[in-house]
């Protein structure tokens, strides 16, 4: 299937994939709050967001601090053994993981599954 016509059937997901191609990515840690400030602290980071139903969602690296603020902040998820949407705005959680990938020039991806 051509990558760039991709939805997201399920999560969480196995696999990453942008516009051209699977990613060679596999999922590392779930990431609290503090350890996504300690990453959006270095020099890059991409997130991506993936919601049944839609293509992921790359966010452009200059939005990531007004994404952080106006969507990520308020709906994530802090544990991920327990998803209570009811507890966050528009009853939408964000749960947020690092994932490693030789693909990205050493710039962490940050995968956030929605939800809802």
């Amino acid at each position: 299937m051509d990558p760039s016509l991709r939805v997201v059937t399920r999560i969480p997901l196995t696999e990453l994939w942008d516009e051209r191609k699977s990613l060679d990515a596999h999922r590392g840690r779930y990431l609290t709050r503090e350890e996504l400030h300690i990453l959006m602290r270095g020099p890059s980071v991409r997130f991506v967001v993936a919601d049944v139903g839609h293509k992921l969602r790359w966010i452009p690296e200059a939005e990531r601090f007004v994404f952080w603020k106006a969507e990520l902040r308020p709906h994530l998820v802090e544990n991920p053994d327990h998803i209570d949407v009811d507890r966050y705005p528009e009853g939408l959680g964000l749960l947020a993981s690092e994932w490693i990938s030789s693909d990205t020039e050493g710039s962490p991806i940050v995968l956030l599954e929605r939800y809802h």
